[in-house]
Formats: structure tokens, sequence, C-alpha cells
């Protein structure tokens, strides 16, 4: 049965036991069932309905209450949690992974992660503690203290005994070799394990070059470090060199959709908070007004500077056809442009130095053979509708300087953000946008002034 299908099938079946109260049959369906599965069944029940399924997970099925909560849309993780007495959700926590707590208290509002916080802090949960004292968004954040690591005098046969016995381990994909401190030393893959010869140690058959990140390093580059070396986990050590924990390929993934949801909605003048506080209306109003705010003085500065020409519609009453062509043609190449460029920044494309004047010459070459094109096109197209050859020239002569400059702009832009330090995908959105107004306005307006005299014949 394919997957859409059988989610239907579980989802009508789910809801037919919930509202005849049959517990039982519930409970048997849920444990029978993956948390991912039951996770998308949540958006068809009401919040009572959802209610009463988490709490027969927490009393039945406790590891797979953690998992379904990590699974849950943000809204539905507020709406359970506020729903739940702080008994259950002490248990949840407890039988949760320490990186999946931590992800969970995380993503919550302020007024809700207090109250975990305290429940934190209440039940003594230690491990989750030491995790919440490292920065956001850190590898020290994200990591998994549940790995295996083996000193290096370990023989082969020794060291495949140590994985046969750490069974409940669930991401072995790298032996972490040791010293006597803890320290890291090397690395090897199971593979590499079972073809050595048992009388050989780790210290013999390892890899000495590890690829690691620092409990302080952004989360981010963890994740560009394990997409550029295909690395299924990332080591994570602390001052000292010891080994403090791993970053696993779920959570890798997890890194990379959270920092391209961000990315997106910065570009168009919002942030991904938008998702936690989606039941507010005035909450995300106020994310969004900000940005509007800036792009509407822009606007009004696009329009302050119309005023300063003295060309008139009454004059050149043809060119009004052509401002809306003009002015969203500049906008759509800005937008492709930073777009690019933002991606690039932020998955390691593309580097200040070296790789930047390459991207820079190329974004030129690309917007010249866009604005020759379009230029020509509605030049001749002007030419045409207003039987008068000024008005091809004004036309297509500003659309290619407007084609151009948008062009350098979008790519120029978030580079220059990110040499500030400041977050690229900031400027992709109302930055490029507004800036290529006005330019683009000072262009068609200053050309149009300057032949007017041909304009108006």
């Amino acid at each position: 049965m394919n997957g859409p299908r059988r989610n239907e099938l579980i989802g009508e079946t789910l809801r037919r036991f919930v509202r005849r109260g049959a517990k039982t049959h519930l409970s048997k369906l849920l444990g029978k069932t993956r948390p991912e599965d039951v996770a998308l069944q949540f958006p068809r029940l009401t919040p009572a309905e959802q209610l009463e399924v988490f709490e027969i997970l927490i009393e039945d099925y406790p590891d797979s209450a953690g998992a379904v909560l990590v699974e849950l849309e943000p809204q539905q993780q507020q709406a359970v949690l506020e729903a739940l007495d702080r008994q259950k959700i002490a248990r949840v926590l407890s039988d949760m992974s320490v990186d999946d707590a931590v992800s969970l208290v995380d993503s919550l509002p302020p007024d809700l992660r207090d109250k975990l916080l305290e429940i934190v802090d209440l039940r003594n949960l230690a491990e989750l503690q030491t995790h919440l004292t490292f920065g956001d968004d850190t590898a020290g954040r994200l990591m998994d203290t549940a790995f295996l690591a083996l000193e290096e005098t370990l023989t082969v046969a020794e060291a495949i005994g140590e994985v046969q016995r750490s069974s409940e381990l669930d991401n072995v994909f790298y032996l972490y070799i040791v010293d006597g401190e803890h320290h890291l030393v090397g690395v090897t893959s199971l593979r590499q394990l079972l073809l050595s010869r048992p009388e050989r140690t780790l210290g013999e058959v390892m890899t000495r070059s590890v690829i690691k990140v620092h409990t302080d390093t952004d989360q981010e580059e963890v994740a560009q470090l394990a997409a550029r070396y295909n690395l299924l986990a990332m080591p994570v050590t602390d001052d000292s060199n010891h080994l403090a924990g791993i970053v696993t390929l779920d959570d890798i993934i997890d890194v990379v959709e959270e920092e391209a949801n961000e990315d997106f909605f910065k570009m168009v003048g919002t942030t991904d908070d938008e998702l936690v506080y989606q039941d507010r209306s005035f909450k995300v109003a106020g994310f969004r007004l900000p940005w509007l705010l800036i792009n509407m003085a822009g606007l009004l500065l696009a329009g302050a500077l119309i005023g300063m020409f003295e060309v008139t519609w009454k004059e050149a009453a043809l060119l009004v056809t052509f401002v809306p062509v003009v002015m969203g043609m500049g906008g759509n190449i800005g937008s492709q442009t930073s777009t690019i460029a933002v991606r690039g920044l932020a998955t390691g494309r593309i580097v200040i130095g070296e790789s930047v004047r390459r991207f820079l010459w190329q974004q030129f070459k690309v917007g010249s053979i866009l604005a020759v094109v379009c230029a020509a096109l509605i030049g001749v197209g002007a030419m045409i509708w207003g039987a008068n050859s000024a008005y091809g020239l004004v036309v297509g002569l500003s659309l290619f300087l407007v084609l151009m400059l948008a062009s350098v702009n979008g790519a120029m832009i978030p580079i220059l953000f990110e040499r500030l330090g400041v977050d690229p995908a900031v400027a992709a959105g109302p930055l490029v946008t507004t800036s290529n107004d006005i330019t683009g306005i000072l262009i068609f307006f200053g050309l149009a002034s300057m032949f007017i005299e041909l304009l108006v014949r």
C-alpha cells in the first residue's frame, strides 16, 4: 500500500477510535504506528483529541511520545505542552534523547520555554541542563552524547565486541578513537574495522586526520562540513580536544532545512517565528511590519524622485506604459541574482575572496546578455508603438541600464552584508527591491528628461 493511502487509513482508524472512546484499540494502533505517521494525523484532530492521544502515548509508549512531539508543527507542540501537567512533561523530556529535547525547548515561544526550563531544573535533568548552557545554534547545543568511543590500545577483535555490546546506540556510523585521557585522536568506519585483522590495534587502523568541530561552532558550518566531506556524523570536541558528542545525520538534515527556511523567510522580510505564532495575528503582523515600513519609505523616496524631473505625463504620456515593465524587470533580475548569492554564501560555494570576484564577474556577464536581449525587444516595441524612435531609445536604454545595475546590486548587496557580519538573507528581499526601484526611477526619468524634446515631437 502506498504512503498517502496508508496514512489516510491510519488517520481514519485513529479518529474513529478516539471518537468512540476505544482506548484499548487506540493504544494498540499507536503501538503499531511509527511516531512520524502518528504526528501526521494531529492536524485532523481537535485539541482535546490531540491531548487524549498524547496522554495515551505517555502512559503506554513514553519513548514514542517524545518522538511524536518533536515531529509536530510548532503550534501543535504548544497546544499539547500547555495542556499537559508538569509531571507528564517531565516524563516526556526524560525519555527523549537530549538533542531532541534541546531542539524542542529552543523551538518554543519564551513563556512556554521558561516553563519547560523550570521543569528541567526542578527534575534535575542534568544532561539536558548541560546542553542548554551551550550557545544557541551551536554544535554543543545540537550534539548527541550517546556515541561509541574506544581507546586506541584496543584490538580490532575487542572493538567488535564493544560494538556488539552497544546495541542500544542508534547511530554507530563511525568508531571514534580516544587516548587514555579521552582526547580524540582518530576515527574509523565499521567497514574498515570488519576488514582489519583481529589482532591489530585501533591505533594502527584508524585515520588520524579527523574532521571535527568545536562545541561553539555554528550549526550551519557543521552542516556545510558534513555536506562537503559526505559524513554521516560529525564529532564535537571541547577546548581540550575531549570528545564531547556527535552531530548525527538526522540533526544535520534538520539544520539544513532550518537554515534554508530561515533564509527564505528573511528574504521576504519576515522571520521563521511566524511558524511558532501562527495563531497570533498581531504578533505575525509585527514581524512583517518593519520591512514593509522600510519598503514604503523607499517607495516614497522613489516617488519624490519622480517629482524632481521635468518630464510630465502630459508631455510624454506613452512613457507610463513602460514604467511597470522597467521596474518589474529590474526587480525580477535583482531577486534572481540575490537569491543565488544568498544560497551560495549559505552553502559555502561563495567565499569572500577569489570566488566572490568570479561570482560577480559571472553575474555581470549573465546580466549583460539578459539586458541586451530584453532591451532590444522592448526598445523596438516602444519605437513601433510610439511611432517615434526616441521612445525606443529611452525605454530600451533605460531597461538595459536598469537590468545591468539590478544584476550587480543583487549580487553585491548580500556579499556586502556578509562582509559586515550581517546575515545576507536580510538583504535579498526588501533592500534589493527598494534599491532597484530607486535606481530604476532615476535612470528611466533621467533619460526621459534628457530626451524630452524628442519625446514630445
